[in-house]
Order: C-alpha cells, then structure tokens, then sequence
C-alpha cells in the first residue's frame, strides 16, 4: 500500500511513512554535505522518475536500498 492510500486507510501510518522519507533524506544530504558535496537536479530528472522505485532492508542494523523499476 502506497503512501497515499494509507492516508485514507491508515493516516498515522502515512504520518511515519512521509516522515521516514524527510528523515532519510535529510541524513543523505548531510552525509553528501560532510564530504563537501552538493547536489543539483533539474526539475525533469525529478519528473522523470514515475516508473523508479526505492525498496529498502534493514540488515545488521543498517539500512540498505536498491533502486528499482516499478512493475
């Protein structure tokens, strides 16, 4: 179930689940910021990622992501 179905079916869910993606991103870019990087994207990258999707584990204590496409 996606983020916005939960938000009708399950809106505490859909609180931690939005919250979880402002925090990851948040550790991303200050992990970019302590290597004394930046990153800028263009709006189009951003939009051209409908059919991209990040699935995600947690093994040993850590997070692991792929990237994959949607089916």
């Amino acid at each position: 179930m996606g983020i916005q179905a939960s938000a009708v079916h399950a809106p505490e869910h859909a609180k931690l689940l939005n919250r979880f993606k402002e925090e990851l991103l948040i550790v991303f870019l200050k992990r970019l910021k302590a290597e004394g990087c930046s990153l800028v994207f263009d709006v189009a990258e951003v939009d051209d990622t409908a059919q991209d999707i990040v699935a995600f584990s947690i093994r040993d204590g850590a997070f692991h992501f792929e990237l994959r496409k949607k089916d």
